[in-house]
């Protein structure tokens, strides 16, 4: 498990960095904040409000997407919608000198809308791990969670402050995704 966090961590980083145009990124004095901000729309060209399925259309063609029995409002979604999608995640990576001890930590939250179709979800992962050694000269650094398992990755160059992490800090991650699903009506 920690493993993976580790890994997650790295890759992470690594991934918004080299990512597309739409990633906000900025640089603070501990570590780095990326945000990206996705929107996705397609039309429903057909509702079975029997089955709780629909298909949607967008440029990329049609879709039968299942909303599930428990899909409060889905009986007012109509031929000719649109269903909006927006898909925020930010990612905030810090190191610091703590002495606290190296977590993982996560939850996720759902809300539906009471009156309208849609729904928004949040899922909050944190993760901290302890640089165990570090070679300044490959690039390796090697962390350990909070299970002991240690890891050891190569920091890719797009990491500019890599001189400045010491054998000792703690590097936190915290991903926030964040999913809003409404349905607007064209009239």
């Amino acid at each position: 498990m920690m493993k993976a966090v580790i890994v997650v961590i790295c890759m992470a980083s690594v991934v918004l960095t080299a990512a597309c145009s739409n990633i906000k990124m900025t640089r603070t004095s501990t570590g780095l904040n990326a945000r990206r901000v996705s929107i996705a729309k397609a039309k429903v060209v057909a509702v079975d409000h029997e089955n709780h399925t629909a298909v949607l259309k967008d440029k990329h063609g049609e879709q039968s997407i299942s909303f599930g029995p428990d899909s409060q409002n889905f009986s007012k979604v109509k031929v000719g919608d649109i269903v909006v999608a927006e898909l925020l995640e930010t990612m905030t990576i810090t190191r610091t000198q703590s002495g606290e001890e190296p977590s993982a930590d996560g939850f996720e939250t759902t809300q539906r809308d009471p009156v309208a179709p849609g729904a928004q979800k949040v899922t909050v992962v944190e993760s901290s791990a302890r640089v165990e050694k570090i070679d300044y000269e490959t690039r390796m650094i090697t962390l350990s969670g909070t299970d002991g398992r240690r890891v050891t990755i190569e920091a890719g160059p797009e990491i500019k402050r890599f001189k400045d992490i010491k054998q000792g800090d703690l590097i936190t991650m915290q991903i926030v995704k964040q999913t809003i699903i409404r349905v607007e009506s064209p009239e």
